[in-house]
């Protein structure tokens, strides 16, 4: 079985008999933890450690010193990939490094939850049976859930997601002007 996920930033492909990866870097290992690994990396890049919420925590631990280094790094140093981060602060001691790790740390959790909520294009392939789905679903803790009806083109299911999307949008500010007239 071959699985594509359609709606992130760059494609992501996963080979597998439904409990582990067939082919690629990954073999042999469980499925579910692979996609738990792949969407660590979508939202990676993504995470952007505010200096304000640094300099927070440091406070909120009484790390005075540290608190203070904040503001002499560049604030431009908190986004981006994971490495590069790490070479930057780590100028700043170790004790920086382990707040801003905890802090990273709390960004990425809470970006990954983000992520596992929204729904995304699916496409499953099963090989021997030459047989394809393309699906609206999202992954929750490593299981895809199929959240729709198959749908027999990408345009199509595009055209699904952009609506359900825009109902989610609509029913969460109907309940808002709801409770105002109450």
């Amino acid at each position: 079985m071959i699985e594509r996920w359609l709606s992130g930033n760059r494609p992501i492909q996963i080979e597998h008999d439904g409990r582990f990866v067939r082919v690629g870097e990954n073999k042999g290992q469980p499925v579910s933890a692979v996609r738990q690994e792949r969407i660590q990396e979508e939202v990676e890049a993504q995470i952007e450690v505010k200096p304000l919420k640094l300099r927070q925590y440091f406070l909120q631990q009484r790390n005075f010193q540290d608190a203070e280094k904040v503001e002499q790094v560049d604030g431009t140093v908190f986004q981006g990939k994971r490495g590069r981060l790490l070479a930057e602060v780590s100028f700043a001691g170790t004790s920086f490094l382990e707040g801003f790790l905890s802090v990273y740390g709390m960004e990425l959790d809470q970006a990954v939850k983000r992520y596992e909520e929204k729904l995304q294009l699916f496409e499953v392939e099963q090989r021997e049976k030459k047989q394809k789905a393309i699906f609206i679903g999202r992954v929750r803790k490593g299981d895809l859930e199929q959240l729709s009806e198959g749908f027999p083109t990408v345009q199509e299911a595009k055209r699904k997601l952009s609506n359900m999307q825009q109902q989610k949008e609509i029913v969460p500010q109907q309940y808002v002007e709801m409770k105002r007239e109450e």
